[in-house]
């Protein structure tokens, strides 16, 4: 029977191929590469930066592992929101800047990147992460040290961030994302006590004051709420000393001038003009509209123009990309919405409403582990449910 089945197999089938796996030191090599490589976003080859470099020859080797998976539904999902696009970019008849660039990033690199963390989230499903809140912690100072010391080649200076912290990153917004997503993989993998609940909120704190990225409170808060099994008492006592911070830190900019400004030439004013561009054309207007329009207005929206590439909304500038293909693109990896993954990745969804996370090879690579472990937490789940009813 063996040799008989062993006959009928094509040469090119998986089963005859002979693929060695991974061991956990090459697993933790990998991820440890990758998490420092993503940090150290001025270091580049020509227009490729090196965590892109890391991201393909990452795919490659796990491929050649086979690795890689991808569920039919984020399969279609992703087919459905490119050719969406792609008909919207040459066929709308619309100005566009950066075409190339951002039909590379959203059709090869930021798949690279999910498929990636898909295949790192298998692997760290049931083993310890190969870093831990020291890390994250001495990587934050190092972050403020590359900073004060304008250390050359890894840090460049930035004349409208320099009162905030943003090191080896191109925003700071990039830092925050990248030290929430790293201290939320940490946090899903405790127990989930005081202690834990204490250690993660002090990142995302830390990483507020000295970036001065509020919205990073945002998802740290949803987390605990979400994340903390019971524990009433503790839920409203961190809401409302989360609160109470964000008004003593921030609160400045929630009312008088900071306000009207925010509202009438920043995000308020992008958002009306958004509306109204999707009321013109729902079906979406390409890749690389958003900063050919706004380069383009007779009047200034603070925050857009040459040099950006979207909105401040993820689910808004998906919305203008590809209409509402755009929009169920973000519902499904996202929020999670036809992937067994909305509780884990309810904080982010929130989190992108306000700021575009999309746009960032980051945030694809903690989906694509997110995802994967939110897949395999139902089907267990399932598997288990399944044994009770026929017992």
């Amino acid at each position: 029977m063996n040799s008989s089945s062993a006959d009928t197999r094509g040469p090119y089938s998986a089963l005859s191929w002979r693929v060695t796996p991974l061991s956990d030191t090459n697993w933790n090599r990998l991820f440890l590469a990758g998490l420092v490589l993503m940090s150290l976003q001025w270091v580049q080859v020509s227009i490729v930066q090196f965590q892109q470099l890391w991201a393909v020859l990452a795919l490659v080797v796990l491929i050649q592992r086979a690795e890689i998976r991808a569920g039919v539904t984020e399969t279609l999902m992703f087919a459905m929101f490119l050719g969406f696009a792609l008909v919207a970019t040459f066929f709308s008849g619309y100005p566009h800047i950066k075409m190339a660039e951002q039909i590379m990033k959203f059709g090869f690199l930021y798949p690279a990147f999910y498929l990636v963390g898909r295949a790192l989230g298998m692997h760290y499903l049931q083993r310890k992460l190969p870093y831990g809140y020291i890390f994250l912690w001495g990587w934050l100072i190092f972050q403020y040290a590359v900073q004060y010391f304008q250390v050359p080649f890894i840090y460049h200076p930035v004349g409208f961030m320099q009162d905030v912290l943003y090191g080896t990153f191109k925003e700071r917004n990039w830092l925050a994302i990248y030290f929430f997503l790293t201290s939320y993989l940490l946090f899903l993998k405790s127990t989930r006590t005081p202690r834990d609940v204490l250690y993660f909120a002090a990142i995302g704190v830390g990483v507020a004051v000295l970036s001065g990225s509020k919205s990073i409170l945002i998802p740290v808060g949803m987390v605990l709420l979400l994340q903390v099994p019971g524990r009433l008492g503790l839920k409203i006592s961190l809401v409302a000393a989360g609160t109470g911070l964000y008004i003593w830190l921030f609160g400045s900019e929630l009312s008088g001038h900071l306000l009207q400004v925010r509202l009438q030439d920043e995000r308020g004013l992008a958002f009306v003009q958004s509306v109204q561009l999707l009321s013109d054309n729902w079906l979406g207007y390409g890749f690389g509209f958003v900063e050919a329009h706004f380069t383009n207005l007779w009047f200034v929206i603070k925050g857009l123009g040459a040099g950006v590439n979207s909105v401040f909304s993820a689910p808004l500038d998906l919305l203008l990309i590809a209409g509402i293909p755009g929009l169920i693109f973000w519902g499904v990896f996202f929020l999670g919405i036809g992937l067994r993954s909305i509780g884990l990745l309810l904080p982010i969804a929130a989190w992108s409403l306000i700021n575009p996370l999309h746009q960032s090879e980051i945030t694809y690579l903690f989906l694509g582990f997110l995802i994967a472990q939110g897949l395999q937490n139902r089907m267990a789940n399932t598997k288990l449910d399944n044994r009770g009813s026929s017992s």
